[in-house]
């Protein structure tokens, strides 16, 4: 009896915890925090991202290179040289140069015919030559018909290593090749030559003249 009063005294006596003073429950209770990664920042963070807007401002790639760019100018030139050609146009901007003496007539015209049988040679000489840069007459043909002369060249090579590719292709490969060997080859050729007197003989007259699509090549270079 005295241990059963003496408990229900010490229930009377001891206080019962208040709500919020920290209570079992109250501690094991998580407080909410807010998230960093919430939807709203992840939404400012993909908006910022489309806009650009990072503080870093918009990057707009790498500039073409040098390389890149004679590329594209020579594909452009290339499309425009035959599309000129298709219409039957061989040059453009003709005009006659009254400062061209005969010298400058007769070297003009030398640049374009001698790459008949030396090619390139003629050119070079002119351009190495201590007149070259007191006879702009002169050095503009030399550079146009050397660069003319080249483009031939190159074209050349080009058809060479076509060929050596198609004949390892059985039978049709060796017809293709013999028939462009004898046919399509020789043809070139005499439109080469043809190509090169005309411009010769338009040079002695004293007329700078454009090729179509090497000429605007060769300025877009800077190098007439």
């Amino acid at each position: 009896m005295e241990n059963r009063k003496d408990e229900e005294q010490w229930e009377e006596e001891s206080p019962e915890p208040e709500p919020g003073e920290g209570g079992p429950e109250d501690a094991e209770t998580p407080q909410s925090t807010p998230v960093a990664g919430s939807v709203n920042a992840r939404e400012e963070a993909v908006s910022g991202a489309a806009d650009g807007s990072d503080g870093a401002g918009f990057n707009e790639g790498p500039e073409p290179s040098p390389a890149e760019q004679f590329a594209d100018s020579a594909r452009t030139q290339a499309g425009a040289a035959a599309d000129a050609l298709r219409r039957g146009e061989f040059m453009h901007n003709a005009a006659v140069d009254i400062n061209a003496d005969g010298d400058d007539r007769l070297i003009a015209l030398l640049c374009y015919v001698t790459q008949m049988l030396i090619p390139l040679v003629m050119p070079i000489l002119v351009l190495l030559s201590a007149s070259s840069k007191k006879r702009p007459f002169q050095r503009f043909h030399a550079i146009q018909s050397l660069a003319l002369m080249t483009t031939f060249i190159v074209f050349g090579l080009l058809l060479a290593v076509s060929l050596t590719i198609v004949t390892f292709v059985p039978v049709l490969g060796w017809l293709v090749t013999v028939l462009t060997v004898s046919c399509l080859i020789p043809l070139l050729a005499l439109m080469g030559y043809l190509a090169l007197a005309y411009y010769g003989y338009q040079a002695y007259q004293g007329k700078r003249f454009a090729i179509p699509g090497l000429t605007s090549f060769l300025q877009d270079q800077g190098w007439i």
